[in-house]
């Protein structure tokens, strides 16, 4: 009887190792692709982590849909390095190649994956994000344009920090599906 028990505490073991990978994650793995290297705009540093184009449809908790074009998804960092807190903003991040309404994030896509328009960022702190767009087929994306904050440069100082004023570029080759 010892060794059943054995048997069936290590098989459970076994199979409980082999589940923990998520097969059904609705976010691919973050090496999949190496991350750029840090881009400051404003009070705000950028990393891109990753970026898909070609999906065929998003997923979330409560809702799912289906691209016009095709789903583009960026994974982006986004570090606040200042003591004071600054706000990330979902709407001035668009992706490179894409023109007019359809290099923004799309809204619905944002809200199926419940991701916020913005977010406060607490002094010294950081945040992971997604990045959903609906872009035609065929389309040339070339990476994401980010774009930081306009707060003032500090308690003492109220002139606007230096930003990019179309942004700043982190060029990435999209990889094809999950």
């Amino acid at each position: 009887m010892a060794k059943r028990w054995a048997s069936v505490c290590v098989g459970a073991l076994l199979l409980l190792a082999g589940c923990g990978g998520g097969s059904g994650s609705a976010s691919p793995s973050p090496s999949a692709q190496a991350p750029s290297r840090p881009h400051k705009d404003g009070h705000l540093t950028f990393t891109l982590l990753s970026l898909r184009c070609g999906l065929t449809a998003v997923s979330g908790s409560h809702s799912e849909a289906e691209p016009e074009g095709q789903f583009c998804w960026a994974r982006l960092r986004v570090e606040n390095k200042d003591p004071e807190f600054h706000t990330y903003v979902v709407g001035r991040q668009r992706l490179a190649g894409v023109s007019g309404r359809r290099g923004l994030p799309d809204s619905f896509a944002m809200a199926v994956r419940r991701q916020h328009d913005s977010v406060d960022i607490g002094g010294h702190d950081l945040i992971e994000v997604e990045l959903w767009y609906d872009v035609p087929r065929g389309a040339r994306v070339g990476g994401v344009r980010v774009s930081g904050d306009r707060d003032r440069v500090g308690f003492m100082d109220s002139s606007p920090v230096p930003y990019a004023r179309n942004g700043v570029l982190i060029a990435m080759k999209p990889l094809t599906g999950w």
